[in-house]
């Protein structure tokens, strides 16, 4: 779970913020959920549904958990919610991860060689 507060440089329609700017944080709390759960993956798809406007100024929740997983795929959902009323969904998500095996890992991403 993450908390955030999204400000002008964020805004999309006024006074809410840019669709884009949800997508981005469900991407990152789902990931990190993955990780969480030991099994780091990276993002293969990401569905969204927007309920209602995302306000600016205002302390978000994010929530994500791993729903599933086939063997390197990794199944998650995730929510923005508005921290006074956590059950009402302004943004929902679903999502494909795939945790790349190791020796794809260091060809994707050379700089982290002496890294586990």
């Amino acid at each position: 779970m993450g908390h955030s507060t999204l400000g002008i440089a964020h805004e999309g329609p006024p006074g809410y913020g840019h669709g884009g700017m949800s997508a981005m944080l469900l991407d990152e709390v789902m990931g990190r959920a993955c990780v969480a759960a030991g099994m780091p993956g990276l993002t293969v798809s990401l569905r969204m549904r927007y309920h209602r406007p995302v306000p600016l100024e205002t302390p978000l929740r994010i929530f994500g958990r791993v729903a599933g997983t086939d063997d390197r795929k990794i199944s998650v959902t995730g929510s923005i919610t508005n921290q006074e009323d956590p059950a009402a969904d302004l943004v929902t998500a679903d999502g494909v991860f795939a945790t790349p095996d190791l020796r794809r890992t260091r060809a994707l991403f050379p700089d982290l060689q002496g890294e586990s």
